[in-house]
């Protein structure tokens, strides 16, 4: 490609009343707490991928070494966000979380989460694999009912509907690597439909399970190097 030649891409305006406002974000991310610390930690060029033992303990030479860790995976104010103790031991990490930063994201668009109770609100949620079927309903054998409402996917999205009382569509979806993408896509897709007024995207995924980085190694979806970016100058 010639050095002089642009590869700049534009792109049409949208048409009037197509515009969509991003007015609140939040989120968690390996080693970084919340959206400004994960800022601050791409800018200054931190390794986010970690090789020591903190998630699990390595017995099997082909599991990777270096893993992204989310903090405070096994924490949740289950009495904030209205939810039975026996359901948030049960709960799949990833809908607590979700939970947590849905509040944070509503709350950071300047909004009190309580004035959304019976608007049309849609939530939207990305993910793919999850493990937490096999802890509780094979390995806990808590079987209390819980299991089921706290490990569905379907709850990603349901119960933070449910949590802020909002009416409109709320599903998870699973498009494999694209889950978050097509969750956004759908929210606007519903926003321009007139089906919801606002809408709640997210997207989440979790590996707390080694023989799944594992398998995630072999089908050659992590890279080999394990790290966040090439430790030389880029000319």
């Amino acid at each position: 490609m010639s050095a002089t030649k642009s590869t700049r891409k534009t792109y049409k305006a949208p048409l009037p009343g197509e515009e969509i406002v991003i007015s609140g974000i939040a989120g968690r991310f390996p080693d970084s707490n919340n959206v400004e610390e994960f800022k601050n930690n791409l800018m200054s060029k931190k390794d986010l991928v970690t090789d020591d033992d903190r998630r699990w303990k390595l017995d099997h030479p082909d599991i990777p070494q270096r893993t992204g860790k989310i903090n405070d995976v096994n924490k949740f104010d289950a009495l904030f966000f209205g939810v039975h103790f026996k359901q948030a031991h049960t709960m799949d990490p990833m809908c607590r979380m979700l939970l947590e930063h849905a509040y944070e994201a509503v709350v950071d668009a300047g909004i009190n989460p309580k004035q959304l109770r019976g608007s049309r609100i849609g939530v939207f949620v990305g993910a793919c694999f999850s493990e937490s079927e096999k802890t509780w309903f094979y390995e806990k054998l808590q079987v209390n009912g819980f299991g089921i409402t706290g490990c569905s996917r379907a709850m990603l999205a349901n119960r933070i509907s449910y949590w802020l009382g909002v009416t409109g569509p709320s599903y998870t979806l699973d498009s494999a690597c694209s889950s978050s993408l097509v969750a956004l896509e759908h929210a606007y897709r519903c926003l321009i439909d007139g089906q919801c007024e606002g809408a709640i995207v997210g997207g989440s995924n979790l590996c707390l399970h080694p023989y799944v980085s594992l398998q995630f190694s072999r089908l050659g979806m992590i890279v080999y190097s394990q790290l966040c970016y090439k430790k030389k100058k880029i000319d």
